[in-house]
């Protein structure tokens, strides 16, 4: 089930592939979303070099924004961001891309461990592995860096204060490190009762052509949706 799951997910990556030409454009002007997936006939090999590479594990929270990366919803980021772009997303909000300045007001990249991040060589690459352990992705010019929790805080959530819900979780966090670099990912895994609902940033613009619409809404919410978003 789980094979012919993996050739309907990558039957409709290469359908998103071949149809782009006259899809709405990325805000700022990409012509398309970013992709960094592996399709099913590269699966193999690319598994089989993640092996090879030592690895990090991303918490479930952290894997939503491998898939992200990886579908272009965070468009156009190529991978967890480096240094430089973590702070200037703090400093300035925003994230430079080919001498241009797009809005960024909390910059994404993947926390480890000082264990992990130990064997990890600057410029090299690093296989990302699921809680479960399993390889989900690999990350390659790899950049190491510490983990300022304090200014992070201070930026995203407007506080000095650990005790406020979000500074919490950041610092009862005990990693203390963030990776960066440009990542290669396998496509999310098609959950079998909602994943027609899970439309990636190319899918979603295919659905708005095809049924004619002149106008779309994106609604955004801190919660999971309930009657009172419908309404």
């Amino acid at each position: 089930m789980r094979k012919a799951m993996r050739k309907g997910t990558d039957a409709m990556i290469q359908a998103e592939r071949t149809g782009q030409g006259d899809l709405v454009p990325v805000h700022g002007g990409l012509a398309a979303p970013v992709d960094r997936r592996v399709s099913l006939k590269q699966r193999k090999r690319f598994l089989a070099e993640a092996e090879r590479l030592p690895s990090v594990r991303v918490t479930r929270a952290d894997l939503s924004t491998v898939y992200r990366l990886a579908d272009g919803a965070l468009s156009p980021l190529v991978g967890p961001m480096g240094a430089e772009a973590w702070h200037r997303a703090l400093e300035e909000e925003v994230f430079l891309h080919q001498g241009r300045r797009w809005a960024w007001t909390i910059p994404l990249s993947l926390p480890l461990a000082d264990d992990e991040a130990r064997p990890l060589a600057p410029g090299a690459a690093v296989a990302i592995r699921s809680e479960e352990g399993e390889i989900v992705a690999v990350v390659e010019d790899l950049e190491i860096f510490d983990w300022d929790k304090q200014k992070y805080v201070r930026s995203v959530y407007g506080t000095d204060r650990f005790d406020h819900p979000g500074g919490r979780a950041v610092e009862s966090d005990p990693r203390t490190k963030l990776l960066g670099g440009s990542l290669r990912a396998l496509p999310q895994p098609r959950h079998p009762e909602y994943g027609q609902y899970m439309l990636s940033p190319s899918m979603t613009r295919a659905l708005i052509r095809d049924r004619g619409w002149e106008r779309a809404l994106a609604f955004q919410t801190r919660n999971p949706l309930h009657r009172a978003h419908e309404y």
